[in-house]
């Protein structure tokens, strides 16, 4: 089972523009292992150490002679609810406890600007903009946020109408 949150960035987001309301699908059980083995939120410890992370897999233990010393030593300091080494084997048991499903920039009109900013959030996740205004005046620029797979929203007098369904980011990595 997944919590659905919604959560508004403390950070302006790219070009001036307002800050973005990230959309959120939390892993309950993934929180409640952390808080059992008295862990929060998994952090690199050290340069690159979600990046080493991400290459383990979940609950499969990898022979640490098969990682770089640097990847050696990042396990070896890490507590014990984010992965284990034992036996000459490290085992991770952290996984993503949350994933950010959309990030939304409410924007005054569909520009070059909103494009661009809601573009740069593409690559970690999908996008969309909501305008607060009419419907845009020129069909080519919506089209232009379609073809992108950006998402648009328009609301007026408390109602929201979906313009363009925003699709899902193309990948995701570790790094993002």
């Amino acid at each position: 089972m997944t919590l659905t949150h919604t959560i508004a960035s403390e950070t302006v987001a790219y070009g001036g523009l307002p800050s973005a309301v990230l959309h959120l699908e939390i892993d309950p059980a993934e929180h409640a292992r952390r808080q059992a083995a008295g862990i929060g939120a998994v952090t690199g410890y050290s340069f690159g150490g979600l990046a080493t992370l991400g290459t383990l897999p979940a609950d499969l233990p990898v022979p640490l002679a098969a990682l770089t010393p640097a990847q050696r030593d990042y396990v070896s300091q890490v507590p014990a609810g984010i992965c284990t080494v034992s036996r000459g084997h490290v085992t991770r048991h952290a996984i993503k406890a949350c994933r950010v499903t959309l990030a939304e920039l409410t924007v005054p009109t569909l520009g070059q600007l909103a494009f661009n900013a809601a573009d740069r959030y593409r690559q970690f996740t999908g996008s969309a903009v909501r305008i607060a205004r009419r419907r845009p005046r020129t069909d080519d620029c919506l089209h232009r946020f379609v073809r992108a797979g950006i998402g648009v929203f328009l609301s007026n007098d408390g109602r929201t109408v979906t313009l363009a369904r925003p699709r899902p980011c193309p990948r995701v990595t570790p790094e993002s």
